[in-house]
This record gives structure tokens, C-alpha cells and sequence, in this order.
């Protein structure tokens, strides 16, 4: 039985190498996104939202909606190491993703690319989280985000009308 633990015990560590492998012929080689902060702009690329190195901008207005409404669109940039914005990814790897604090105050509506418009489903207040996702985890995300939705508004008020063939 010790024969079996000793061997069991030397097949493991050559297992973990053998998956860690970077010389590995695999072509399954992919690439993280990394970035060192986020900006977010309104449709008239106002400044909404910034972080850099995980200090975000506290002069700002932030991310607004009223409930029954649907923001314009919200484009999402990224920062490099130099507060410099730079392209999001290009490639199918990678997608924007989010974790709403509350789903039954905003809801998210995805634009394509790197943008998106939030939806007010009632007033209060509540956090988003923006991500980069590749694959199965995040190769980027923003620290909480808060959110502010205002008093509801009848939908010929709203600044921004939603189409009428969504969802």
C-alpha cells in the first residue's frame, strides 16, 4: 500500500508540470487584456465615470437613469499604463460583461462591442460591476460602480426612447 501512496505521490507533481507546460504544442494559447483603468462616456462622450490604478474620479457625475427610461448609449474605454485610452479587444475571445448589485433596479441593455445602455426599473440605488470577460472568468473589471436611478418618468418624457423591437 506505501508502493501505491509513493508512486501516486510521484505522478502527481509531473502532472501539474505537464499541464503548466509553457513550451506546450497546444494551440489553445490565449491572450489577457489587461488594462490599468476605465473611462466611461455618454453618447456626447461627456466623461461619466473614470478609474486609474484603482482611484476613481470623484468630480464626476457618475451613471444617471430615470426609471421607466433608457440611457443613451454608453461607450466604455480603456486605460494603459500611462492613463492613455486604448481599443478594447477585437477578437470573438472577448466580450464586455457586468454584475448588477440589484437586477430589480437597472438592468443592462449590451450595444455591441464596448458599449451599452442602462435601464431604470425603479427608482433607488444600486452598484455595477464592468468586466472583461474571456472565456470562463474576467481579464479586467472596474471596482463598484454606483448607480443612481431617479423618480420614473412617462416614456414621452424619457431623453432617450428604446426601440421598439427590443425585448
Amino acid at each position: 500500500m506505501k508502493k501505491l501512496q509513493f508512486l501516486a505521490l510521484a505522478i502527481l507533481p509531473l502532472v501539474f508540470a505537464a499541464c503548466s507546460d509553457s513550451n506546450s504544442t497546444s494551440t489553445e494559447q490565449h491572450e489577457h487584456f489587461e488594462v490599468e483603468g476605465w473611462r466611461l462616456y455618454s453618447a456626447e462622450w461627456d466623461t461619466l465615470y473614470s478609474v486609474y490604478h484603482g482611484k476613481e474620479t470623484a468630480n464626476l457625475e457618475g451613471l444617471k437613469v430615470n426609471a421607466n427610461c433608457m440611457s443613451a448609449h454608453i461607450h466604455v474605454k480603456f486605460l494603459d499604463e500611462n492613463n492613455k485610452e486604448i481599443a478594447g479587444p477585437s477578437d470573438d475571445e472577448h466580450s464586455l460583461g457586468w454584475d448588477v448589485g440589484d437586477s430589480k433596479i437597472i438592468d443592462i441593455h449590451f450595444e455591441g462591442g464596448w458599449g451599452f445602455h442602462l435601464k431604470g426599473l425603479k427608482e433607488g440605488e444600486t452598484t455595477l460591476i464592468l468586466k472583461v470577460k474571456h472565456h470562463d472568468h474576467a481579464d479586467a473589471k472596474t471596482p463598484e460602480i454606483k448607480v443612481v436611478v431617479d423618480k420614473a418618468l412617462d416614456a414621452d418624457k424619457c431623453p432617450f426612447q428604446e426601440d421598439e423591437d427590443e425585448d
